[in-house]
């Protein structure tokens, strides 16, 4: 199975991390920022798509991975759309969106609050 992360800050760190437990799952990686904490921490060593997913790269993307399952594991204030109120219901938007353009599963994983 090929599973493509978007988002390689904290919370895809912990998703990767758990998938690396299964060696039959074949983990594919997407993130455009700079910083990333799964590859400071030394979880995975870069990241595959330096590009980050909307509906104008969905395709784009899926085709380069050709995963099984999407999760994506961004962030809303990680999604470079800014923090102006109402943000965070463009994001759902978009998430929305990207899940019904896709031809495979994609699963929002939520970020454990502290």
């Amino acid at each position: 199975m090929r599973v493509l992360i978007i988002g390689a800050g904290r919370t895809g760190a912990k998703v990767i991390q758990q998938l690396q437990k299964n060696p039959d799952i074949v983990i594919l990686t997407a993130d455009p920022r700079k910083e990333l904490f799964a590859v400071e921490q030394g979880i995975i060593e870069k990241v595959d798509i330096r590009e980050a997913l909307t509906p104008l790269t969905l395709a784009h993307v899926l085709e380069k991975t050709t995963p099984d399952l999407v999760l994506l594991a961004m962030p809303t204030e990680d999604m470079g759309l800014g923090r102006a109120p109402g943000m965070d219901i463009l994001a759902g938007a978009l998430r929305e969106e990207l899940a019904a353009l896709a031809k495979v599963p994609v699963i929002e994983v939520a970020r454990a609050v502290r």
